[in-house]
């Protein structure tokens, strides 16, 4: 539902945010220069640096997308993928929660 009414929104021209005025953040390892993306935006991949998210935050983050792309497109993930991923998306709900809901678009493998 929301991703129609944001969709909605930016083919109306207007800036495709929820109605309470936050953006929508997924994050997902996708072969990118970033985990972060954010649908119906001429910038779909978002530079985690540009959301004010602490520097500690912004490592793990970058460093959990790393090891998931240096395994490759037909290799293993590391074992603790998932569950790191999960603590590292608790945390940007939580730094971001006045300006975006963050969306963990990532499963399990094996």
């Amino acid at each position: 539902m929301q991703d129609r009414y944001l969709m909605a929104r930016s083919r109306r021209g207007e800036p495709p945010v929820l109605p309470d005025g936050r953006r929508v953040i997924r994050m997902f390892s996708g072969w990118a220069s970033s985990p972060l993306w954010e649908s119906f935006t001429d910038d779909y991949v978002v530079d985690p640096r540009s959301l004010g998210i602490s520097d500690d935050l912004t490592r793990e983050l970058l460093a959990w997308d790393g090891a998931i792309q240096d395994a490759g497109p037909d290799g293993p993930v590391p074992a603790d993928s998932f569950e790191t991923g999960l603590a590292i998306w608790r945390r940007l709900r939580d730094e971001l929660a006045p300006i975006a809901e963050v969306r963990p678009d990532f499963w399990a493998t094996g």
